[in-house]
């Protein structure tokens, strides 16, 4: 699957032409922080087929203390705008992508909610997916797209 975004002023972007996951609704208090949404769409997509676009100089990062164990947690964000910007976990071989800075014309569900134990008490879930208190496995390789 061929998937690009933007930041909201337009100068950091990314593509990607690979696997990609169906959207994770993460609840946890880190990522709703770092996004100011009552939960963190994210969607999982091959770390080497992913690439910058743009201006590089305008992607900036931060790492927060490791809770329980690594990896550590680390966001990127644009310098200019503030959006959040994709990660590359190069460890783990995957690219964490924000699902609200994909172009128009990608339609991928929501496959699962994970940390909902730290969900926000004003977020009710209701759409059936499963439900996970903390970190969910890794997605089971039939619900990536190419």
């Amino acid at each position: 699957m061929k998937l690009s975004g933007t930041c909201l002023c337009g100068g950091v972007g990314f593509r990607s032409e690979g696997w990609v996951s169906p959207i994770q609704a993460c609840h946890a208090t880190r990522c709703r922080k770092a996004t100011g949404g009552l939960f963190s769409p994210e969607v999982a997509a091959s770390a080497a087929a992913f690439e910058w676009t743009g201006d590089p100089g305008l992607i900036a990062s931060y790492e927060a203390p490791i809770l329980h164990e690594p990896p550590a947690y680390r966001r990127n964000f644009c310098r200019r705008c503030g959006s959040p910007l994709p990660v590359v976990i190069a460890e783990a071989g995957v690219a964490l992508l924000h699902a609200g800075l994909l172009d128009e014309g990608v339609e991928l569900p929501v496959f699962r909610h994970a940390f909902v134990a730290q969900k926000s008490g004003c977020c009710e879930i209701t759409d059936g997916k499963p439900q996970y208190e903390g970190q969910p496995p890794p997605p089971d390789m039939s619900v990536l797209f190419d």
